[in-house]
């Protein structure tokens, strides 16, 4: 593009006006294509994660319906259970500290899965944010070196 404008600018005479604004227009041109071409990008993605965190609400309120359900569901089979290890003999507090304890290792590994998930899922979204930011950036610096050599 550098030899191209100073070809035109080499020229004399009312033609070299007419190419170097040509030139100008055209880089002019592709910047505002380029600009509506990021907004159509940005537009998408808005309305993308619009999208999925309606999503997000609709599992959310599920999953909260679900958990509700799930503990009182495992406080009655840990009564149960409890009541079977009386029936079979062990004392009541045994019974129930043996449920107990069976429980709350269950849940101790439950929700390190869950953290481990989060983690993975947060990391995972950093890195397209990252990239998003990265690709703006490259963007901007593309047109406004279009912009200085025209």
């Amino acid at each position: 593009m550098a030899r191209l404008t100073h070809h035109y600018r080499a020229v004399s005479g009312p033609e070299n006006e007419v190419n170097n604004r040509g030139v100008v227009e055209i880089v002019e041109a592709i910047i505002d294509d380029t600009r509506d071409l990021v907004d159509a990008h940005v537009e998408s993605l808005r309305e993308d994660m619009s999208a999925r965190l309606s999503g997000l609400g609709d599992a959310v309120t599920s999953s909260l319906l679900a958990f509700s359900v799930t503990i009182v569901t495992t406080l009655l089979l840990g009564i149960a259970i409890a009541t079977t290890l009386i029936a079979f003999g062990l004392p009541i507090w045994a019974s129930f500290w043996i449920v107990t304890v069976l429980g709350a290792a269950t849940g101790y590994g439950l929700i390190r899965r869950v953290k481990r998930k989060a983690r993975e899922t947060g990391n995972a979204a950093s890195d397209v944010a990252i990239l998003v930011r990265d690709n703006v950036a490259q963007i901007s610096s593309e047109a406004a070196h279009a912009r200085s050599e025209s």
